[in-house]
């Protein structure tokens, strides 16, 4: 487990653009992420402390749900997404709790909200997010296999935790879906991982599983690599090739359990 600073700091607005298809604002409560995954891009993406290992430093947003009041104040619409570049429920959420300030914000103005997490933290939210028809929370898990994700996810709840959350949050009539990204080729899309990811999916009480091929920048990679090679693991050698057919046998996977996939872009 890597040891996380934790830094204050305050944000000069709350849910800037967004500029991913179906969400017109982002809300990332956090800047940085402690549960370290060896694939994740966000470092790459925003640039944040490149010096310094992925997982080893978070900002918290003190400020953000007094200027979420006021943004969403001035009438401000659209689909929010909460969590687009960080993990809202990571474990510095359990102290600050800002994710959860900025969801009673967004279901009090009666706004429309898309949760992205890998983490069961989310449950202690529930009686915000039940009854909301406006919001739907989606849950990475790209592999149930433990020993995988102990890997790539090393500070993440594990896949049975989260899997779990799923299903409680289906059972609550929450609105959910599951993110199979990113599914790595040589290591995780075996058929047999598939089809026990999608089972799983289907006995949690999923409908919908999303797509989002694995997308490689230049220090997430050489961060998954290292890691894979310390557990002497490695990529497949035709990833490009290999995400076509994994994204084929993932959709008949889905089919077959009467569930719907769609592709994230």
């Amino acid at each position: 487990m890597i040891r996380t600073d934790v830094r204050l700091v305050r944000c000069s607005n709350a849910a800037p653009p967004s500029r991913l298809p179906g969400l017109d604002r982002a809300i990332n409560p956090y800047r940085g992420c402690a549960h370290s995954c060896a694939y994740c891009y966000a470092q790459d993406v925003t640039r944040f402390d490149t010096d310094r290992a992925w997982g080893s430093a978070v900002e918290v947003k003190v400020n953000i749900v007094p200027k979420l009041k006021k943004e969403l104040e001035r009438g401000l619409k659209g689909v929010y997404g909460v969590g687009t570049v960080t993990d809202p429920y990571q474990p510095i959420e359990r102290k600050h709790q800002l994710t959860r300030g900025c969801l009673a914000l967004l279901r009090r103005h009666g706004a429309e909200a898309s949760v992205l997490t890998k983490s069961d933290l989310v449950l202690r939210d529930i009686d915000l997010l039940r009854g909301w028809d406006s919001v739907e929370v989606g849950m990475s898990i790209a592999c149930v296999d433990e020993r995988i994700a102990s890997v790539v996810e090393p500070d993440a709840p594990l896949p049975e935790a989260r899997m779990s959350a799923l299903s409680t949050l289906a059972t609550e009539g929450v609105d959910v879906y599951l993110m199979a990204a990113p599914i790595l080729p040589g290591v995780s899309d075996s058929e047999e991982m598939l089809e026990k990811l999608v089972e799983a999916a289907a006995d949690a009480g999923v409908r919908r599983v999303m797509w989002d091929p694995w997308n490689p920048k230049p220090m997430a990679s050489v961060r998954l690599r290292l890691a894979l090679e310390a557990a002497s693991m490695r990529l497949g050698a035709d990833a490009g090739k290999a995400e076509g057919s994994t994204r084929s046998a993932l959709a008949a996977l889905c089919r077959s359990h009467g569930m719907r996939m769609i592709d994230a872009f």
